[in-house]
């Protein structure tokens, strides 16, 4: 797919800013109702926004990329007050459980830290608000119209609702354990009619939810000609109703556990490699079902996003295959997936793929014919430039056309961070010349947002830390740490300065 000339800001939903009380613990969907959010990014001249995976996420890691569906959004980005709106709980309801949050953890509202999520707090409020909510149908006026759009709701997604909340039921009762550490473990030996019905109802009305909201909030968008970009890994977790409902599609032996784990092997940043640990797909089965998994699952990211990019591209191609008794990634192997076959199929679906290839990384001659084939825009990221600026297919005089350029992603350093704490002086020196100007930590990232929208990519995507040229205390992620990830929030961008929102919007209608 080619992308016309365009750029946006990556801002996971979880950043949102706190728009009223009730969404002050994590962002949601709030912010279209309440703020002019959408006037702002159009003022600022975007027509993109790239949002972070929206499934559900554990409770420990809280990554995006670590959930237990494939298929499912995460029902703490569900706004409360539109829940509100909809007659579905009275405010009084809950302000009634938001203060008993408060007083039971001793919660000041005058103290709370506005720029990170609080998951312990955001979990337990809403996941009593949803519970309320979901009793009050019973006796609700608008309990037949509810219904009836739950049935629309459990046809259109049968493909993966009812084993989504069967498996979240059942993991429930089992204390939130692992599924092959269950009583009865294997989905075929589940007897259906022993369950409790109403919890399995609870789980498919929470997701009635979060799909209705997200795409209230998608229509909003796109009907102000803004465009939702979506992010999928490629592997699952192994903790999932992927894996536990098809068992048969990933290399498990006959008990269910993993005789093969994902990673990637040693390279110039890991002498042992990455071991991420991920069940891998068994892509001859896959086949023989005509990707049946893999076709749901992207025809499911194509409707609810505009593009999408697919995390670790090159494991599409052939991917490192490690033993699952092995404690680092040196002794694994590459394995040829189908990229073809899948692709060829996906076509006879959806005739143009909305792709974008995470292709960071050493990247092989055979994922770049693959990826050249399907016109699927490669990935380029700023902060990667500063070596050799000759032959870097990060420089921006390097840029193809079909590329996705960005001053920094989720998993970098913000680009003020990354000069402060990272950058050599050899490349700030680099820096200074290829800009033929002294550059600092105050204008650093606006000269490279200047820089990539003036470059030749087709589409510029900045970091919404970036635009606000945050240091390295506002990064989002930092690999192969579990400390402090996935917990910041804006607060800082309705109250840009209108010469500098002028100044970005002058810069996009001059390059893009």
């Amino acid at each position: 797919m080619l992308i016309k000339r365009s750029s946006g800001i990556l801002f996971p939903i979880f950043s949102f800013p706190s728009c009223d009380n009730f969404d002050i613990f994590i962002g949601d969907f709030t912010i279209i109702y309440k703020t002019n959010f959408i006037e702002l990014i159009k003022k600022l001249g975007f027509s993109k926004i790239q949002i972070l995976p929206i499934n559900p996420i554990d409770r420990l890691s809280f990554s995006p990329y670590s959930s237990y569906s494939a298929f499912a959004g995460n029902p703490y980005f569900i706004s409360i007050y539109k829940l509100i709106q909809d007659n579905l709980i009275t405010y009084e309801q809950v302000n009634n459980i938001f203060n008993e949050i408060l007083d039971k953890y001793s919660v000041d509202l005058n103290n709370l830290i506005l720029d990170k999520v609080n998951y312990k707090l955001a979990f337990e409020f809403k996941d009593k608000v949803l519970r309320l909510a979901f009793n009050n149908i019973k006796n609700s006026t608008a309990k037949i119209k509810i219904e009836a759009e739950l049935e629309i709701f459990k046809n259109n997604n049968k493909y993966w609702i009812y084993d989504y909340s069967i498996y979240r039921y059942l993991k429930k009762v089992n204390n939130e354990k692992q599924w092959n550490q269950w009583d009865i473990k294997f989905k075929e030996n589940i007897n259906i009619n022993e369950l409790d019905n109403e919890e399995i109802e609870f789980y498919i009305f929470e997701q009635y939810l979060f799909y209705k909201q997200y795409f209230e909030f998608k229509e909003v968008l796109n009907e102000e000609g803004i465009e939702v970009i979506g992010d999928i890994p490629i592997y699952v977790s192994y903790d999932s109703v992927d894996v536990w409902a098809n068992r048969e599609l990933f290399k498990l032996d006959n008990e269910g556990n993993m005789v093969v784990v994902a990673g990637v092997p040693p390279d110039y940043f890991s002498q042992t490699g990455q071991l991420w640990g991920n069940p891998i797909y068994n892509w001859d089965i896959l086949s023989k079902t005509g990707f049946k998994w893999w076709i749901k699952r992207l025809l499911h990211s194509f409707k609810i996003y505009d593009l999408v990019r697919i995390d670790h591209f090159r494991g599409l191609v052939a991917f490192w295959e490690v033993p699952a008794n092995e404690n680092t990634a040196i002794n694994g192997k590459w394995v040829n997936a189908k990229p073809y076959e899948l692709f060829n199929t996906l076509l006879n679906y959806k005739s143009v793929l909305p792709i974008i290839a995470e292709d960071l990384g050493v990247i092989t001659e055979d994922v770049e014919l693959f990826r050249e084939k399907y016109q699927i825009p490669t990935m380029r990221v700023l902060q990667f430039a500063w070596d050799n600026i000759e032959t870097n297919p990060h420089i921006p005089h390097n840029y193809p056309s079909n590329s996705v350029v960005y001053t920094a992603t989720h998993d970098n350093n913000t680009t003020k961070g990354w000069y402060l704490t990272e950058a050599t002086d050899y490349q700030k020196q680099l820096i200074n010349k290829y800009f033929s100007k002294e550059i600092n930590e105050n204008n650093v990232s606006i000269e490279f947002i200047r820089l990539l929208l003036a470059s030749n990519s087709n589409l510029v995507i900045i970091p919404v830390f970036d635009l606000l040229n945050l240091d390295q205390n506002y990064r989002i992620n930092t690999p192969g740490t579990t400390y402090n990830n996935w917990l910041y929030r804006d607060n800082l961008l309705f109250n840009m300065d209108n010469g500098y929102k002028n100044y970005i919007c002058e810069l996009n209608r001059i390059y893009r």
